[in-house]
């Protein structure tokens, strides 16, 4: 037997011995004790860091690391800011700050971005950093900046939707905002709508069968609820619109009366179809009227039916049935709070009686959305 063939690891000591080789070099890497001390990085998060950028394992200095930390100390980030803006671009981090991060930090201090909100927008988009700077981001800023005229709107909006940024100029954001020009969103409009769903210029486009539905609930572009359903349809699955659809016909409504509803409340295709049922339910069932009541008198769908709706019915109901004076029960469901505890319960000859109905329903609300969380 060779002298070579003698000294041959079996394989499990051989990988033992190799972990054993890379948990001392991992140990001994500048960067990884720097990044685990400091910044509490983990070592799987290292490790991943180190083959995006494998730079990183061969640092003799940390003169560049501590450049960019400080880099980022100074636009206002956090130690927790910090550690995720060096998970996710770790290739920034051996690059030269002066030439490279540096001067994209002061274009978005430019466009009104300091302190807080340069932290968030760096930490919620840290992509940003590894864009080019006069080929991406300084033409994308420039396009925003002159799309909403607004330096307010503009910061406000990159917080909601930092991921615009990484879009591409030319064949998503021009074109998405030629689409919703053609769609009547213009000037105030289309800033309203992107308010509402700011991701929403990503899209530059609708399916025939989203374009098919908006036509068949049949809203005026004149109309307030218009940008809504347009803004709902457009950013939903089909196959969820249909079934929140659905959902509105098995409790009850027709064809039409479903179109009604979402005319006046586009909000009931963005509901869940629980919640939206669960309060037709209560309307037919408990307060025994008509599953169309809800279309005459829409605004019951934006209450909250425990904290509210159920409550203030089960008050009503009492006082009915003590043949006090004739309540409308809608008023007394868009009452104010305090208006409603001072007015109906407080000024009733039975107030404790009522206030112990009213107090027994919020509990149970409150105990009903706790096991619900819990679950």
């Amino acid at each position: 037997m060779s002298c070579r063939k003698l000294f041959v690891l079996p394989f499990h000591f051989r990988n033992a011995y190799s972990t054993l080789i890379n948990t001392h070099a991992y140990s001994q890497n500048l960067f990884s004790h720097f990044a685990s001390t400091k910044f509490n990085i983990s070592a799987a998060h290292i490790t991943r860091m180190f083959k995006l950028n494998p730079q990183l394992q061969r640092l003799q200095t940390l003169d560049k690391v501590e450049q960019f930390v400080d880099m980022l100390n100074r636009c206002g980030c956090s130690k927790v800011q910090i550690a995720k803006i060096m998970m996710a671009r770790p290739q920034m981090i051996s690059t030269s700050v002066e030439r490279i991060s540096e001067p994209k930090i002061k274009l978005l201090e430019d466009f009104g971005f300091q302190g807080e909100t340069l932290a968030k927008l760096l930490a919620s988009n840290p992509t940003i950093l590894s864009l080019s700077l006069e080929n991406t981001l300084l033409p994308k800023m420039e396009f925003l900046k002159n799309l909403f005229q607004s330096q307010e709107f503009l910061i406000k909006y990159l917080l909601r939707a930092p991921s615009i940024l990484c879009c591409n100029l030319e064949k998503t954001l021009k074109p998405s905002v030629v689409f919703w020009e053609r769609w009547g969103f213009q000037g105030t409009e289309l800033f309203r709508l992107l308010s509402i769903r700011p991701a929403i210029l990503q899209r530059s486009s609708l399916t025939p069968d989203q374009a098919d539905l908006i036509r068949e609930i049949g809203v005026d572009k004149e109309s307030k609820a218009y940008k809504y359903i347009v803004n709902v349809v457009a950013t939903s699955r089909m196959e969820t619109l249909k079934a929140k659809i659905e959902n509105l016909q098995l409790c009850g409504l027709s064809v039409e009366e479903t179109w009604q509803l979402c005319r006046a409340v586009p909000q009931a295709l963005y509901y869940s179809r629980v919640r939206v049922r669960e309060t037709m339910n209560f309307v037919v069932k408990d307060m025994e009227l008509p599953a169309n009541y809800i279309v005459k008198h829409s605004c019951l769908l934006h209450l909250n039916l425990e904290k509210i709706i159920r409550p203030r019915f089960l008050v009503w109901q009492k006082i009915k049935a003590m043949n006090g004076p004739s309540l409308s029960l809608l008023s007394v469901l868009m009452m104010t709070e305090e208006r409603f505890v001072r007015n109906i319960i407080r000024g009733h000859p039975e107030s404790t009686t009522l206030w112990t109905i009213y107090e027994n329903a919020i509990s149970k609300a409150s105990n009903h959305a706790k096991s619900s969380f819990h679950c």
